[in-house]
């Protein structure tokens, strides 16, 4: 009697979040559904998702979670700006549909994450003073309740991916899926891999990093760079802000004029000249109120991230804010859609935190595969960081650097393999990969999910 009480009410769950009809698009050609699952009832904890299920083979094709980094920013912008079906018009009321979408080969869950971030709430403002850990263990209960809500999907091989931030939301959650798995044989998550793009990963390597692609891209002079270099503090954030000599808060304002308005998340496009708007980054909570930290971080917030057209930022936040939009999605209508929420207040000790040992220790267990990946044309995490603090991890390489062909013949990017880890570049594609290059994105992920990398 218990177990058919269950069934009807993952029926009558499921049934409630379908999306049947989604304002500004008509015929979508697959199933998708949204809504809140509750992950503390004690304090009103929902988290906010988005689930839009293959056009190829749904009951087959993988399930894969995508998380928007920030901390604190919306994985809805994945959804509408970058890997997802739906591409927001100008118009700010309807969509047209993408056909690089990594829904063309998997089921796609975008979840809205932690609390105080997009659609998602709590009824305990506390929630939103957050970090890693929680972040983490809620994001892994959310997966088991959604596994209960959608049991068709739980047998279906499972990737966790995201980008930015995501470089501490993807691991730190891999891994507590791996230690879940681990303590409960009877709990278990069809857990196969994760992929990190443009990962912020380890503060002092990841912003010297920063600084060196300045450079080497023409983007600062030799003295700005040699400054920055010889009296700046690459542990702390911004990418190099915070508490350092003057001399170094003087060469960020240089570094900054000398860069002039350019989109730093993609240098070689233009960037929205209606407005300018909070990147996608976790450098914007930063430049809004932590003073002590915030001379870079307001270089670097003030410059958007492209994706379709230099002011898709406008669009989406337009669309999402339609009352009729949110009651198809099952949001709370209360609630002003923004793609990144100041109220979250991040530990900070966490954005510093390295990440290294989190693959170490996912590389050692060795149940599940792994790929970091970077736009080549990124500046704020760019790929000369991710490739030193790779350098670090003392990975045994088994395949040599090389091109990779995409599906539209040219090289798509760079790869090599080491023992544990796949490392691949995405040729002319910025911090936000699957929007500024999606058919090259699609062909990465397609590869990866396939085991073909």
């Amino acid at each position: 009697m218990l177990a058919v009480v269950s069934m009807l009410m993952v029926a009558w769950v499921v049934a409630d979040d379908k999306i049947t009809s989604l304002p500004g698009i008509d015929n979508v050609p697959f199933s998708q559904y949204a809504g809140y699952i509750n992950v503390n009832e004690t304090t009103g904890r929902n988290l906010f998702y988005w689930f839009t299920e293959s056009r190829n083979d749904p009951a087959t094709d993988p399930v894969v979670l995508w998380l928007n980094g920030g901390p604190g920013c919306s994985s809805l912008g994945g959804l509408f700006e970058e890997l997802g079906p739906f591409i927001p018009n100008p118009d700010g009321k309807t969509l047209s549909l993408n056909n690089y979408s990594w829904n063309m080969v998997a089921n796609v869950i975008f979840l809205e994450s932690p609390s105080g971030v997009g659609f998602s709430y709590s009824t305990d403002k506390d929630d939103y003073n957050v970090g890693d850990v929680r972040t983490a263990n809620d994001s892994y209960l959310f997966l088991l309740k959604f596994f209960e809500e959608y049991p068709q999907f739980a047998k279906n091989p499972f990737f966790v991916t995201g980008e930015s931030y995501g470089g501490h939301y993807v691991p730190n959650l891999s891994k507590r899926i791996i230690d879940g798995n681990n303590a409960n044989p009877s709990l278990q998550i069809n857990f196969q891999g994760f992929a990190a793009g443009n990962a912020w990963t380890d503060a002092p390597l990841d912003n010297y990093g920063a600084a060196y692609y300045w450079w080497t891209h023409a983007l600062i002079s030799d003295n700005t760079f040699f400054t920055l270099n010889d009296t700046c503090d690459f542990f702390d954030i911004g990418p190099l802000s915070g508490y350092n000599p003057a001399v170094c808060q003087q060469y960020q304002g240089i570094a900054s004029a000398e860069m002039g308005n350019i989109d730093i998340y993609d240098i070689y496009v233009d960037v929205c000249l209606a407005e300018r708007h909070p990147g996608m980054h976790l450098m914007k909570k930063l430049a809004q109120g932590d003073s002590k930290h915030s001379s870079m971080a307001k270089i670097i917030a003030n410059k958007s991230p492209l994706t379709y057209a230099p002011c898709v930022d406008d669009y989406l936040t337009s669309y999402l804010n339609i009352d009729e939009v949110k009651q198809a999605i099952h949001a709370d209508t209360s609630i002003s859609w923004t793609g990144c929420a100041s109220q979250v207040n991040y530990s900070y000790t966490d954005l510093l935190a390295s990440m290294l040992p989190v693959y170490q220790d996912i590389i050692a267990d060795g149940s599940v595969r792994i790929l970091v990946y970077s736009g080549d044309v990124d500046a704020i995490v760019p790929v000369t960081g991710t490739r030193i603090w790779l350098s670090k991890l003392n990975l045994k390489q088994k395949a040599a650097w090389k091109p990779w062909i995409g599906s539209s013949g040219q090289v798509g990017g760079y790869t090599t393999q080491y023992d544990g880890l796949t490392f691949t570049t995405v040729r002319n594609a910025g911090h936000l990969v699957p929007g500024t290059q999606p058919q090259r994105a699609l062909d990465m992920f397609t590869a990866f999910i396939s085991d073909q990398m």
